[in-house]
């Protein structure tokens, strides 16, 4: 943020000849009779221009404390500028530093705007993921994971089968961000539902994502579910923190009657590269 005050000098202009400003010197060009009214004129200028001066001054100083306490924005011209993300393990090393090594992690400490900005710099490369990006064919979608973060969250790579859909569910009141590093999905949004008596769900809105796309979804927004509704398999990233839904699981929801039931998802289908010996959970 910078102010800049413009310093503007008076002028006067005699018989429609003469321009004055307050360096001129008025003994060259004027009759004697004018000189005080000139002089008196050129000490207001002055005056004028030192209340000008210290004006600029002053604001400059407020601007600079202003600088200082505003929060910048993140990889958007503030002042605050995230790191290059030219790879994939480059990506995971930026999210693990954001979100810190050792100390406790809320809902409330997450700055996912930046989060999100470091995903947004990364451009996807199959080369990059491809080790993590196992696929289940009699699933729906498999769940592979990539780092726990200093356990501060899940960080997992989704491989979705054409045609099909997760379920529709809710986040365990953690914050959910998810780029697509390959094909396209679809991100249908719902209302919770209300009251005790069945109802089919209500959509609120649909959303298209292609490739390096970057979305974001909170329970505060409302229960999703993500489709790949073309017939090639689409692959995307998605980022779970604090890992609420791995510890506790989180809530299923029938969409022709609302009613609600609990999944795990503390079991996946592949860690770090390594298919897992036991059953995976999903939704």
């Amino acid at each position: 943020m910078s102010l800049s005050l413009s310093r503007c000098l008076p002028t006067v202009t005699i018989s429609g000849r003469t321009r004055l400003s307050h360096k001129s010197n008025p003994t060259l060009i004027l009759p004697v009779i004018l000189q005080s009214n000139v002089h008196n004129l050129l000490d207001r200028t002055q005056d004028m221009m030192s209340t000008s001066s210290h004006a600029q001054q002053s604001a400059e100083q407020a601007v600079s404390k202003v600088t200082t306490t505003i929060a910048p924005t993140p990889a958007t011209g503030g002042t605050l500028t995230l790191p290059r993300v030219d790879t994939f393990d480059e990506l995971v090393q930026e999210i693990r530093r954001q979100l810190g090594l050792t100390s406790g992690i809320d809902s409330d400490d997450v700055d996912t705007e930046q989060l999100m900005d470091s995903m947004r710099l990364y451009t996807s490369k199959k080369s990059d993921w491809d080790k993590y990006a196992h696929t289940d064919l009699s699933r729906n979608y498999t769940r592979n994971g990539v780092d726990d973060l200093n356990c501060k969250a899940n960080l997992l790579v989704l491989v979705w089968n054409p045609g099909r859909s997760s379920l529709i569910h809710d986040h365990a009141d953690a914050h959910c961000i998810m780029k697509i590093l390959q094909g396209e999905l679809v991100e249908s949004i719902y209302k919770w539902p209300e009251g005790d008596h069945p109802r089919r769900m209500i959509i609120e809105r649909r959303a298209e994502y292609r490739e390096n796309d970057v979305a974001y979804m909170h329970d505060k927004i409302g229960l999703h579910r993500i489709s790949n509704e073309t017939q090639r398999p689409a692959v995307s990233l998605h980022l779970y923190t604090p890992p609420w839904a791995a510890k506790y699981g989180c809530l299923a929801f029938d969409e022709k009657t609302g009613k609600e039931f609990k999944v795990k998802l503390s079991s996946l289908y592949s860690d770090k590269g390594v298919v897992c010996s036991g059953p995976a959970d999903h939704v």
